[in-house]
């Protein structure tokens, strides 16, 4: 059975945009506390349960779904890189 939740492509991001994303998310991971790490793991159970899930995926789910949340240092992290895409609109720091 499928997964119900669909998305489209992130078609307004280039790939020089998604590569820069790639490279912030590995630049985080590195350094996050376990509880990071953990509170995006659980995001991306919300987002692909039980399947492989991008960071780009989960990082468009996040500004689609205002119920989802990104840990705040990721969410920093990305806003200090400018790596918001346009449909974000007004940025969230909740995490």
């Amino acid at each position: 059975m499928s997964n119900p939740i669909t998305l489209t492509a992130p078609s307004n991001w280039s790939a020089d945009k998604r590569l820069q994303l790639h490279a912030v998310f590995n630049a985080w991971i590195s350094s996050c506390s376990e509880e990071e790490y953990l509170h995006l793991m659980s995001l991306r159970e919300q987002v692909a349960p039980g399947q492989v899930c991008s960071i780009v995926t989960l990082v468009r789910s996040y500004f689609e779904r205002p119920s989802l949340s990104l840990p705040a240092s990721l969410i920093q992290l990305m806003q200090a890189r400018n790596l918001q895409p346009v449909s974000a609109g007004a940025s969230s720091a909740a995490g």
